[in-house]
């Protein structure tokens, strides 16, 4: 029997070239279509990115003034109790912590709710272990009353502020509130006046958000630099 040759070219596919094609089928993007996507994204990030942030600011209004509203029903219940508010709170000032009296010896409050516009470069985080609020009063301190003080014209109210999104101080003479000016116009001769925060001028404009409670329609003081309120002063 002869022998019989084997044509492996012909039996073999060629499986290269196949496979070359196939490649060509499934090709990359070029440089200038992904050079398009990226651009695509960054338009939508540009778009998206404020609307989030503004949002995220929003939510922190409405969660400080909740907690603000909390705070000063505390504030109230401690009144019945006392017959005066605490004293002022300043979170610059260890001097002045009037919050402090809320939760000890007796607890108006679970927990002292933080200040979501608090930050490390908004003045309020710090010191210690300050809450981010502020708050004037005319609550006195328990050694004053001891040595016999009185609360000022028998008048009883507070005033909660916070700093708001621009995270700067809008409440000047605040040791002094309500009693300011020397009873003239505050508006006028430039004593404690405090400007209210309003979203209409853009979610970070000036002003601060507050909280009052109380009488707080005696006194003399200025609000947003032209309304005078004024009421039982001496």
């Amino acid at each position: 029997m002869g022998k019989q040759t084997i044509n492996w070219s012909q039996r073999i596919p060629h499986r290269h070239g196949a496979c070359f094609k196939d490649l060509k089928q499934f090709r990359g993007f070029t440089l200038i279509e992904l050079l398009i996507v990226i651009a695509i994204i960054l338009i939508l990030i540009a778009i998206a990115l404020p609307n989030f942030l503004e949002a995220q600011i929003r939510a922190k209004i409405v969660q400080s003034r909740a907690d603000m509203r909390t705070i000063g029903i505390a504030m109230d219940t401690y009144l019945i109790d006392w017959r005066m508010y605490p004293p002022d709170h300043d979170p610059n000032d260890f001097a002045q912590n009037g919050f402090y009296q809320l939760t000890s010896p007796l607890s108006y409050l679970t927990e002292f709710p933080n200040n979501p516009f608090a930050t490390g470069t908004s003045g309020l985080g710090d010191p210690g272990d300050e809450f981010g609020y502020e708050m004037g009063s005319t609550g006195l301190t328990p050694r004053s009353v001891m040595f016999g003080r009185a609360v000022r014209a028998n008048v009883h109210t507070f005033n909660i502020q916070n700093y708001a999104p621009d995270t700067d101080d809008d409440w000047h003479g605040n040791d002094e509130w309500p009693f300011c000016g020397g009873g003239g116009n505050p508006c006028q001769n430039g004593g404690c006046n405090w400007t209210n925060y309003s979203p209409t001028n853009g979610t970070k404009s000036n002003g601060d958000l507050n909280h009052t409670g109380g009488e707080f329609r005696n006194g003399t003081y200025c609000v947003d630099g032209w309304q005078h309120i004024v009421g039982k002063f001496i």
